[in-house]
C-alpha cells in the first residue's frame, strides 16, 4: 500500500527551505520570469483599486462589475492591502510568493502521501515546474504571476493532500476557503476531492450533500438575481465578442480539442491502472482518479448546454476540469516514472519499490536546461524579476496619466495591453475606452457588456487609420478627454514620451459618429 511514511533519511528543515527557494525560481524561470500588471492583471489589479476606491472608474465601472459580482477575492484581498500599508505590486508580488510556497507545500504532501520514496517526491517538484498549457482552456499549469487562479489551485492541491493523508475533514475545509479565492475552481475542487470522499467511502454522503445544499443555498441569496440572469441563450452579438475566445463554447472547439483533453482523462486513468497492478496504489489515490471520473462527467454534462450557448454554461468554464485532471495525472506520472518495482511487470508478490535516481536526476536537468533558456535566452532583455512596472515609454505616460483627475477618459490602441505590456486601467487606475483583450473576456458575464464592446469595436473601426474628425467624434460620443497614439495629429498635444503622444480631445462642438451609444 502506498501512502504510509517514506523510507530514508528525515529530510531536514533546512534542505526543505532550500527547496522551496529552487522551487520558486525554477518555477518562475520556467514561466518566463515574473512580472506586474499583465494578462490577467489587467483585470485584477483595476478590481482591487476599485474596491479600495469605488469612484475611481466612473466610466469602466460597470464593465468591471460584470465578472466582480460573482468574485470574492477584492473584498478580502484590498483590505488586506489597506491593513499592510503595502503597495499594490509588492502586495500582489507578495501574494505571488505566498501562491508558489504554499503549491510547494502541496505538492510535497501530495509526494508524502503517494509515493514511497523522497527521490519521486523531487521528481514530482521538478516535472510541476514544467509550464504547459491545457488544451483550449485558457488555462497555464502554473503561472509567472500572481492570479487567484493560481492561488485556488495550490489551495485545492493541499486539500488533495489533506485527504489523501487521512485529514478529510480539513481538507472539505480548505475547500471551502478555495471558494472564496476563486469560486469555480473551488466549485472543480469541491466535486474532485468531495466526490473521492463519497467513492472513498471517507464521509458519508449526507454530510457531502449537507454541505454541498448550503453552499448551494448560500450562492443563491448571495447572487440570485445575477445568476437567474444568466439562464440564457447568448445572442449572435454576445457570441460575435466572445469569437476570439474559442476555448469557451464548445461548438467553437474543433476535433483536436476533444481528443486531446479526452486523451489527457484517458491517461489518467491508464496509469493508475499500470500502478494498481503493481501493488502501488492506496484505496484513497484511487478514489481520486475516481473523482477525475465525475469532473469529466461534469464537462460531458454541460458541453451540450455550451454549445448551445447557454450564458451560465459558458461563464463556468467547465473545460477547466482539465487542469486538475492533468494534474492528477503528472502526480501518477511521476510514480510511474521515478519510482517502481525493478521490473516494468506486476509480480506476485509485489516487487520492491526502487528509486529511479537516473530518471530524476534527468528530470531536474530538462528543468533546468528549460528553466535557464525560457529566463535568459528566450527574451533576454526582459528582466527575471519585475515588482512594478517596466521602465519605458508607455510607463512614463502612464505615470503622467495617475495624476489626472479620477475620472479622466483615455483613448488609446484597443490592443495596447499587449503591444506595451500593461493596460491603462491597471497602470493608471484610470478609464480606457476599449482594452480589447480583457474587455472581451468580461463580456463573457454579461449582455450589456457584450453589447458595449461590440460598439466600441464597430465605432472605433481602425485605430491606425483614426482622423482628427474620428477621433473627436468619439470624444463627443465617450466623453473621451485624450487619444495616446503613435500617429501625427492636428491636435493640441497634452504630453509625450519617445513615439507615444497624448493629444487633448475635450472641446466644443464634438462631431457625433455613426451611432448611439
Amino acid at each position: 500500500m502506498a501512502g504510509g511514511g517514506l523510507s530514508g533519511p528525515l529530510q531536514p528543515a533546512l534542505l526543505l527551505a532550500a527547496g522551496a527557494l529552487g522551487f520558486c525560481a525554477l518555477l518562475t524561470l520556467n514561466s518566463g520570469g515574473y512580472h506586474y500588471g499583465v494578462s490577467d492583471q489587467a483585470f485584477y489589479i483595476p478590481v482591487v483599486l476599485d474596491q479600495m476606491d469605488p469612484a475611481l472608474f466612473p466610466h469602466d465601472d460597470e464593465l468591471i462589475a460584470a465578472q466582480d459580482r460573482f468574485l470574492f477575492f477584492d473584498d478580502w484581498f484590498a483590505p488586506l492591502v489597506r491593513l499592510t500599508g503595502l503597495s499594490l505590486p509588492v502586495a500582489f508580488l507578495a501574494a505571488h510568493v505566498l501562491t508558489l510556497l504554499l503549491l510547494y507545500a502541496a505538492i510535497i504532501g501530495i509526494g508524502r502521501a503517494v509515493y514511497r520514496t523522497w527521490w519521486a517526491v523531487g521528481g514530482l517538484l521538478f516535472l510541476m515546474t514544467a509550464r504547459h498549457q491545457i488544451p483550449y482552456t485558457s488555462a497555464n499549469s502554473v503561472e509567472g504571476y500572481f492570479h487567484p487562479r493560481m492561488l485556488a489551485f495550490a489551495m485545492g492541491l493541499s486539500a488533495t493532500a489533506l485527504y489523501l493523508s487521512g485529514r478529510t475533514r480539513w481538507a472539505l475545509v480548505v475547500v471551502g476557503l478555495t471558494v472564496l479565492v476563486h469560486p469555480t475552481i473551488g466549485c472543480w475542487f469541491a466535486v474532485l476531492v468531495g466526490g473521492a470522499m463519497i467513492l472513498g467511502g471517507g464521509i458519508a454522503p449526507r454530510t457531502v450533500l449537507a454541505g454541498a445544499v448550503v453552499a448551494v443555498v448560500g450562492v443563491v441569496l448571495t447572487l440570485g438575481d445575477s445568476l437567474r440572469d444568466q439562464l440564457v441563450v447568448m445572442d449572435a452579438t454576445w457570441l460575435r465578442v466572445l469569437a476570439t475566445k474559442g476555448y469557451l463554447v464548445t461548438s467553437d472547439w474543433p476535433l483536436v480539442a476533444w481528443l486531446t483533453n479526452l486523451a489527457i482523462t484517458a491517461f489518467v486513468f491508464a496509469l493508475y491502472r499500470y500502478r494498481r497492478s503493481l501493488g502501488q496504489t492506496s484505496e484513497r489515490e484511487g478514489a481520486l482518479v475516481a473523482g477525475c471520473g465525475l469532473l469529466l462527467a461534469v464537462f460531458v454534462v454541460s458541453a451540450p448546454f455550451s454549445y448551445a450557448g447557454v450564458a451560465l454554461a459558458v461563464q463556468l468554464q467547465v473545460n477547466r476540469v482539465f487542469w486538475l485532471i492533468d494534474a492528477v495525472g503528472m502526480v501518477l506520472l511521476a510514480g510511474v516514472l521515478f519510482e517502481g518495482p525493478r521490473g516494468l511487470r506486476p509480480t506476485v508478490p509485489p516487487a520492491p519499490v526502487v528509486p529511479r535516481r537516473a530518471l530524476v536526476a534527468l528530470a531536474i536537468a530538462l528543468a533546468l536546461t528549460r528553466g535557464g533558456y525560457r529566463g535568459f535566452v528566450e527574451r533576454p532583455e526582459r528582466p527575471i524579476v519585475q515588482v512594478g512596472l517596466a521602465d519605458s515609454d508607455w510607463t512614463e505616460l502612464m505615470r503622467w496619466a495617475a495624476t489626472q483627475p479620477v475620472g479622466t477618459h483615455f483613448l488609446a490602441d484597443p490592443v495596447h495591453a499587449p503591444r506595451y505590456g500593461v493596460s491603462v486601467r491597471a497602470a493608471s487606475g484610470r478609464d480606457v475606452y476599449l482594452e480589447l483583450i480583457k474587455d472581451s473576456a468580461l463580456a463573457i458575464y454579461s449582455s450589456d457588456i457584450a453589447g458595449r464592446v461590440a460598439r466600441r469595436i464597430d465605432d472605433i473601426g481602425d485605430f491606425e487609420a483614426l482622423t482628427v474628425e474620428h477621433a473627436r467624434g468619439l470624444a463627443g460620443q465617450y466623453a473621451i478627454d485624450f487619444l495616446i497614439t503613435e500617429q501625427r495629429l492636428d491636435l493640441p498635444v497634452a504630453t509625450s514620451a519617445g513615439p507615444l503622444v497624448v493629444y487633448e480631445l475635450a472641446g466644443p462642438d464634438p462631431v457625433v459618429v455613426r451611432r448611439p451609444r
